[in-house]
């Protein structure tokens, strides 16, 4: 036994550790709206995968084979979108479609990439509507896109984010927060109100960024360097981010993935003071491989 007076002691916690229950608690409902996270299969969580194996039907905009973890067969939402063809109608299909399964048979699941609240029009009109059918409706946590940017860019968002879609940022006639990050998802189908063609998973031409740029223009200068960004998961390589640095003054010149954000640094100087060195453009990132269960797949 060690006896020496100067051997510092092992840190007592001051409290007690939180104990986790082995049994798994999801409520029951007849309608769950669930998303997939980002990275596949990393981000599935174990309420997520308990739902979707007690569904009857599953609804996927886009539909996931993972038929490894024993989810069954999902139909395919996204046949609805169509080129002619308002996404916001596109929409309203999709909501009611799932609500009639879920008053016919249920329990039913509305699944999709990500967290199915974040960036997810047909979600909140499931969450809205159902009770009014008298339907129960659960919606589970997941991973977003958001928390891919927070640390592709080691963001902390308490510190000033602010969040529009793109459209509707420039509809509004919103006023950025120049003291914040901006983050404004589907920058690149900015004023695109058609769906995509399900087929070719093409939308039509993206004309309007000259016209995002030149809002973002009456509040930045042309030299501001901002970042369409692909968090992982969105891209092939799902566990890596694509992040496309370019000055403002560019923006429209750039061919960006239709799933980026457009990232928008603060401009105001003493407000810098809460950001920190992110990693977004660095060339090192982290290794992966894969995991098969043992301590020597470990590094």
């Amino acid at each position: 036994m060690a006896t020496d007076s100067t051997a510092e002691a092992t840190p007592s916690s001051a409290h007690r550790p939180i104990d986790v229950p082995w049994e798994l608690n999801v409520p029951i409902a007849d309608l769950y709206i669930v998303g997939y996270g980002m990275r596949l299969p990393n981000d599935l969580t174990l309420e997520t995968l308990a739902i979707l194996k007690r569904c009857k039907r599953l609804f996927g905009v886009p539909p996931i084979n993972a038929s490894s973890f024993g989810i069954p067969q999902m139909e395919d939402l996204s046949v609805l979108y169509a080129p002619d063809k308002p996404r916001m109608e596109t929409y309203a299909e999709m909501t009611e479609q799932v609500l009639e399964a879920a008053a016919d048979d249920p329990p039913v699941a509305f699944a999709t990439y990500g967290s199915a609240m974040v960036g997810t029009f047909p979600a909140h009109r499931l969450l809205e509507e159902a009770p009014r059918r008298g339907l129960t409706v659960h919606a589970a946590n997941a991973v977003s896109s958001f928390d891919g940017l927070w640390a592709d860019f080691n963001v902390e968002p308490f510190y000033g984010c602010q969040i529009w879609e793109a459209s509707a940022f420039v509809d509004l006639d919103v006023v950025p927060d120049t003291k914040a990050i901006v983050l404004l998802p589907q920058a690149p189908i900015y004023g695109v109100k058609t769906g995509m063609d399900a087929e070719r998973m093409r939308t039509e031409p993206r004309r309007e960024m000259t016209k995002l740029k030149a809002y973002l223009r009456r509040f930045y200068p042309a030299e501001h360097v901002v970042y369409l960004a692909m968090t992982s998961g969105a891209s092939a390589d799902p566990l890596r981010s694509i992040v496309t640095p370019v000055k403002l003054e560019d923006l429209n010149a750039v061919d960006a993935p239709l799933a980026a954000t457009l990232v928008v640094p603060r401009l105001d100087d003493a407000a810098r003071r809460f950001d920190f060195e992110g990693r977004a453009t660095s060339d090192v990132q982290p290794a992966y491989r894969e995991h098969d269960g043992s301590d020597a797949a470990r590094e």
